[in-house]
């Protein structure tokens, strides 16, 4: 049976209860709900973590990350106690969706002091008909930048001109 934990209004609904003030994944803002489903949560209040296994699914806004296992480390360092989320770690195969933009790794890592998620392990970022390979990519959520390393190979697919010429005649008729 899966289970689900939302935060909403910077509040987790499970034992931890810690604050969200920042988007935790790519391309939503920290003013949307971030929901999780899993199978299981497990809550290590010592370790100040939360552990969910099995078909973990995490969304935010229009962005959406899956993987087997995603542990979720907390920072008491919040306003009146409260927790805040200080890193993420996802074990795969991980995907992210954003809108049109489809990143796939064996793992990934949020990391909230450097502001950047992390996926590592056979990279392929897709959007559209691009596609680009590599060992890691680095998306920094300040400014939007992703940057693909180990073997940075991109293949990019040109748009048919005979198709499209066809089709912007047939639009201007």
């Amino acid at each position: 049976m899966k289970h689900r934990v939302i935060v909403a209004c910077g509040v987790v609904l499970a034992a931890a209860q810690p604050a969200l003030a920042a988007a935790l994944l790519p391309g939503s803002s920290g003013k949307e709900p971030y929901t999780v489903d899993a199978s299981k949560l497990d809550y290590f209040e010592k370790e100040q973590k939360l552990v969910y296994t099995g078909d973990v699914i995490a969304t935010q806004g229009q962005t959406k990350v899956r993987g087997s296992v995603m542990t979720i480390y907390l920072d008491k360092s919040g306003a009146g106690g409260q927790q805040d989320v200080r890193r993420v770690e996802l074990k795969g195969p991980v995907t992210v969706v954003q809108k049109d933009k489809v990143g796939t790794g064996n793992s990934g890592v949020y990391d909230k002091p450097e502001n950047k998620w992390y996926l590592i392990g056979n990279v392929t970022l897709t959007q559209g008909a691009t596609v680009t390979q590599g060992d890691k990519l680095i998306y920094d959520l300040g400014t939007g930048r992703a940057t693909v390393t180990g073997g940075a190979r991109t293949v990019l697919t040109p748009r048919d001109s005979t198709r499209d010429a066809a089709r912007d005649t047939k639009e201007k008729q």
